[in-house]
């Protein structure tokens, strides 16, 4: 981890509220957000990359965030078909377990996304899969074609669970819990300033977490 430069001890920041003039243009173009959030990002990555800031104020609350999800932040690929039809999910299911069909060939009947990718999906963490799919993938073992299963829209899906792949505190897992809880703030930050309409040209305190 890089050493936190003196910016990062910074309690808030100031922010110049654009002229009116500035403030009707960038309204009219519905590009105030995104002003505010470019202008945002370059007031605290004064002395630091953004990427540096992000991490020294973000860091322990996603390793936090990481303890408490567990097993919520795997990631998963797995083959899924979905079809309204319950007889033709029990078809489908059958097929497979013989081998006589592979999901890619079925893929195109599905409905869904995994008719543009050949039946497979992922990897998707397991907190971002809805129920009651989430709880099958946690239980299933790999490489084993589940009896249909129907779901509460009325579809029925035929599934195989392909790799599980368990979370860890490493960079790729770290600096995406990171930048979620950056995100967060930054776009709260930008709706509670608007929500205050400050007057044109003046100066707004941001708090920094």
């Amino acid at each position: 981890m890089n050493q936190p430069s003196p910016s990062h001890h910074i309690s808030s920041i100031s922010l110049e509220w654009p002229s009116a003039e500035v403030l009707d243009a960038l309204e009219s173009t519905q590009l105030l957000t995104l002003w505010l959030g470019r202008t945002i990002e370059r007031l605290i990555a004064v002395d630091c990359t953004l990427e540096e800031w992000q991490v020294a104020h973000f860091s322990n609350q996603a390793h936090d965030q990481f303890l408490e999800k567990g097993s919520a932040l795997d990631r998963f690929c797995f083959s899924v078909l979905q079809t309204k039809d319950a007889n033709l999910a029990q078809e489908w299911a059958f097929r497979l377990q013989e081998g006589d069909v592979s999901f890619a060939q079925l893929a195109p009947l599905s409905i869904g996304r995994s008719r543009e990718t050949g039946g497979r999906l992922g990897p998707l963490r397991l907190e971002d899969l809805d129920a009651p799919l989430d709880r099958l993938l946690l239980r299933i073992t790999p490489g084993v074609i589940q009896p249909p299963l129907q779901l509460g829209n009325g579809r029925t899906i035929v599934l195989r669970l392909d790799s599980r792949q368990p979370a860890q505190w490493d960079g790729n897992d770290r600096l995406d819990l990171i930048l979620r809880l950056y995100r967060r703030w930054l776009t709260d930050t930008i709706k509670s300033l608007q929500a205050g309409e400050p007057k044109p040209g003046s100066t707004c305190s941001i708090p920094l977490p």
